[in-house]
């Protein structure tokens, strides 16, 4: 039996984050996963400004910056009727104005490494079966017969947490959503040089970004009620996409090179991310953003969040529901604003009515998006 402070399941920008976080105050921690790293994970591969901060505070913005990379430095959005509008980030100190086009598996790899250079014990490829809880401690099971006797659970296993489902902690709309999200990666010469780009088409949006290695990656968001029961694929790239004429001509001069992968739901209600002993943080607690880029920034803030109280937990003794509740407590404060301007593009996002005046309008005068892309990526301190 390995005896553990925290084990936190789930080695995503959460977990990783929590792990490095509660290494530094001097805890015993194991991270698991059922996943081998670096491994691919559907992302629209868009680091956010935002994100320079948390890079900092967990001390690998430099290990970031060395990963193969493109600098984002704007913003462009097209409607499926022609129109375009686009921006660049706000000036900023130093690198914080500055976006990257970064692939997820390497992001993900460089966090793990850092918690294990903490002293943090990593196990990959070795999936959570049992969960156990006692009077003064959680006896998790592995698959590799290994038992962890650990004195709180950090729950990082995604959308569809594992964690969550075995307390209970779901809630009757956590699993059901609009959307479906599938990502892939194009060698598309000339495409989303320097930007984000945000493609609107008839019940859904694509996001490009160039990832410094000669590819783009391509992520979708689609109403599942436009989708067809069979030829998914065939249907997202010949009838779908090309609604967006700006995508057409992107798409007429790629060619893909890695496979469609998909992941349902892309959004997802929030829930109850506390229980006696365990916390839930980044997509497992619901907080993710994908429409704005936020989704990294949500998950390593939450990870840092949910450190910070389990820190004040071990120290006092306190690991009742009703103190970890401050967590949850903690990511909403955070969050609040935004979440709000999140809900706000969501709606918007499927409403050609109201979006594309807006690009329209902005076509013409540029501070209208530059506003809203400020609001969006505008790095904040981190606590």
């Amino acid at each position: 039996m390995t005896n553990c402070d925290v084990a936190i399941v789930g080695a995503g920008p959460a977990g990783s984050s929590a792990a490095i976080a509660l290494a530094r105050r001097g805890y015993d921690i194991v991270i698991v996963d059922k996943q081998q790293f670096p491994r691919e994970k559907l992302c629209g591969d868009f680091i956010n400004p935002i994100n320079w901060p948390v890079f900092e505070n967990l001390s690998v913005a430099e290990r970031v910056l060395a990963q193969p990379h493109s600098e984002v430095s704007g913003f462009r959005m097209t409607a499926y009727s022609g129109e375009a509008a686009e921006t660049s980030f706000k000036s900023a100190p130093q690198r914080r104005a500055i976006g990257l086009g970064l692939r997820r598996a390497l992001l993900d790899q460089v966090l793990v490494e850092r918690a294990a250079e903490l002293g943090v014990s990593i196990r990959l490829g070795s999936r959570v079966e049992g969960l156990i809880k006692t009077e003064r401690a959680w006896r998790v099971a592995l698959g590799t017969e290994e038992i962890l006797r650990a004195k709180l659970i950090i729950g990082a296993d995604g959308r569809n947490s594992w964690i969550a489902q075995q307390l209970g902690m779901n809630t009757s709309s956590s699993t059901h959503g609009r959307s479906i999200g599938f990502q892939t990666r194009l060698r598309a010469p000339g495409a989303a040089q320097g930007k984000i780009e945000i493609h609107l088409f008839p019940g859904g949006y694509a996001g490009l970004v160039a990832l410094g290695d000669g590819t783009v990656s391509l992520g979708l968001a689609v109403d599942r009620a436009t989708l067809p029961r069979a030829r998914i694929d065939d249907f997202l790239f010949t009838e779908c996409l090309p609604q967006n004429p700006h995508l057409r001509i992107i798409l007429s001069r790629s060619e893909r090179v890695a496979e469609l992968r998909s992941a349902y739901p892309v959004y997802f209600s929030r829930r109850r991310c506390y229980a006696d002993g365990v916390v839930l943080a980044g997509d497992a607690a619901g907080v993710s953003e994908p429409i704005s880029g936020e989704g990294v920034f949500f998950a390593m803030q939450s990870g840092l969040l949910a450190a910070e109280t389990l820190d004040q937990a071990l120290r006092s003794g306190e690991v009742a529901a009703d103190y970890l509740r401050r967590y949850e407590q903690a990511c909403a404060r955070a969050f609040r604003r935004r979440f709000i301007l999140n809900s706000l593009l969501r709606m918007a996002i499927y409403r050609p009515s109201l979006l594309t005046p807006l690009i329209r309008l902005s076509e013409k005068n540029s501070r209208i998006l530059s506003s809203l892309v400020d609001r969006v990526c505008q790095p904040q301190a981190v606590g």
